[in-house]
């Protein structure tokens, strides 16, 4: 590390010189780029600093007297005290460059259990309510603009102005179609403009930086570069909903929702869709809270607070999916005797001259909690319906994706990022959740670094199985101490890396992998342990009994 450190930083300095000395000229996607460098690089090469002097001092037995080492307390407060001073600085570039920069900080407000809270507070704002790239009225024109193109006019009667979410390639706004187009309630997807080919540049940007700072990143990289570029094509979007909704929700359809396109009034720029009403599950939450703190006479900082000490002194157990679920339909029962058992004392005393002394009490019902274990047991459910048996799939499902419907269903939302497998590659993947699951390491390594139809196809410098196995547990089941290490994020794909480094990824397994981390992420977010291998597991032999029934009775003896 402590070579390598030195590597980095002389690469970058002369890099970054290099590059603001050409500033002045460039396209866009090089001033970008340049933009990123500048102000990042710095960030990162001091990140990496307390890192060299904390794990890499005490590694090579760097004396404590020599000030160069750092302790596990005196790192963690040099971290402490750079989330302080750069969490706001970083989120000012990342809203001031958006692109694929804001789409990673999508990706980072998911996990609660690695992002410093000082980086989160403002990482969680752009699931769906980052600031809007485009000028007042600016959505609306483009949006004309490019149906009259295409032959449709006065397609609107009405359009509200404030977009109804924010994302990282666009906008989306609530409008009334005209009485030719149908007179109902519809929502539009408007893709900024230029946007594409600023994420084009800024995804080789941080392939570029992770190429020279982190090259275990490189690969999946490439293959989220591919995937992600069919973003920006909404008639591709448009045929990706009717597609997913043809087959999901005949058999989910009481509990999910996907919205039907209007594909006539679709454009490569343009998305038009059915409503789909209710809240943003993260607003359906804050609401909840607040509705629970103004029942128990408290602020929601002060019930945030609550359970983030309980939680922290382990009071609060984190239970399993099908163990949230029954705990919170158990508490929602008792609520409701609690409040029937309670309600006539309270209209006696109400009734009583006792009222005058205090006011009369509350005989409002207590707010039923969300059941967010059967929520999350959806999600899992209908994406490994998805990936396992129809091999098509949505790569990014965090939490703006998903609204809480009136009727008490999931509204799936945002299919730009659909991944398409093939039965060989799905069958694999069964095979390896069920290794995982068993904790079969060389199975595992075989399935991973295997040619492909047969295993994924992926290359390492050594092909040390125990990499391979900690590595795809670590991607597709769960990310606990006893796959880590006790190391953060970084230190253990650094540490994974330094034993046995990428040459190349299982491309395949890439875009599963993220709908793992993003699930598993929500869970976290929850306080519900999510382990994929075990949820997923039935699902896999489902697969397997139809597709490969002697591998499935062999794995089973």
């Amino acid at each position: 590390m402590a070579s390598s450190f030195r590597r980095l930083a002389l690469a970058g300095g002369a890099s970054a010189s290099a590059a603001l000395g050409a500033y002045v000229g460039m396209e866009e996607g090089a001033q970008r780029s340049v933009i990123f460098w500048a102000n990042a690089f710095p960030v990162y090469l001091q990140y990496r600093a307390v890192q060299a002097r904390n794990r890499d001092g005490v590694r090579l037995g760097v004396p404590a007297w020599t000030g160069l080492t750092l302790d596990d307390d005196a790192a963690n407060a040099a971290y402490e005290a750079l989330h302080d001073k750069y969490a706001l600085p970083v989120r000012d570039l990342v809203y001031s460059m958006r692109g694929f920069y804001l789409k990673n900080a999508q990706l980072l407000s998911t996990r609660d259990d690695f992002v410093p809270r000082q980086y989160l507070s403002w990482c969680k704002d752009t699931q769906d309510s980052a600031p809007a790239e485009m000028k007042p009225g600016e959505a609306r024109e483009i949006a004309i603009r490019e149906l009259e193109s295409n032959g449709h006019e006065d397609v609107f009667d009405e359009w509200e102005e404030k977009p109804i979410g924010v994302a990282s390639i666009g906008q989306v706004h609530r409008a009334k179609l005209s009485k030719k187009y149908g007179g109902h309630t519809v929502v539009v997807k408007v893709q900024a403009p230029g946007i594409e080919r600023r994420f084009r540049a800024d995804i080789r940007t941080c392939i570029d930086f992770c190429r020279l700072a982190m090259p275990q990143h490189v690969p999946p990289l490439e293959e989220i570069e591919r995937q992600f570029l069919t973003e920006f094509d909404y008639c591709a979007e448009a045929e990706n909903l009717e597609e997913v909704r043809s087959i999901v929700m005949p058999k989910w359809g009481k509990k999910v929702y996907i919205p039907a396109p209007h594909k006539s009034l679709c454009t490569k720029t343009v998305l038009v869709m059915d409503e789909v009403p209710g809240k943003r599950l993260a607003d359906g939450i804050r609401d909840q809270f607040e509705a629970i703190a103004r029942y128990r006479g408290t602020t929601t900082s002060s019930l945030e607070e609550q359970e983030r000490q309980k939680i922290g002194s382990g009071s609060l157990t984190t239970p399993d999916v099908k163990q949230a679920a029954e705990r919170t339909k158990r508490v929602n029962t008792l609520l409701q005797v609690r409040h029937s058992l309670l309600s006539p004392f309270k209209l006696a005393y109400n009734l009583s001259p006792f009222r005058l002394l205090t006011g009369p009490v509350s005989r409002r019902p207590p707010p039923p909690l969300i059941n967010l274990g059967a929520l999350l047991q959806t999600l899992v459910d209908v994406h490994a319906y998805e990936i396992f048996e129809i091999g098509v799939f949505n790569g990014d499902p965090h939490p703006g994706n998903i609204v809480l419907m009136p009727d008490g269903r999931l509204g799936l939302i945002d299919y730009g990022q659909v991944k398409r497998i093939d039965e060989d590659a799905r069958r694999v993947y069964a095979k390896l959740i069920l290794a995982v699951a068993e904790g079969d390491v060389d199975e595992c390594h075989r399935l991973v670094q295997s040619e492909k139809p047969e295993g994924f196809g992926a290359k390492s410098k050594n092909s040390d199985p125990n990499v391979s196995f900690k590595l795809a547990t670590f991607w597709n089941d769960r990310d606990t101490p006893d796959v880590t290490e006790g190391l953060n994020l970084q230190e253990f794909l650094d540490e994974m890396q330094s034993r046995d480094p990428v040459i190349k990824a299982p491309d395949e397994m890439v875009m599963i992998a993220r709908v793992s981390v993003l699930l598993r992420g929500m869970g976290n977010a929850f306080n519900i342990r999510l382990r994929m291998a075990d949820a997923w597991r039935v699902d896999a032999e489902k697969l397997l009994t139809r597709t490969d029934p002697e591998y499935f009775l062999l794995a089973k003896k």
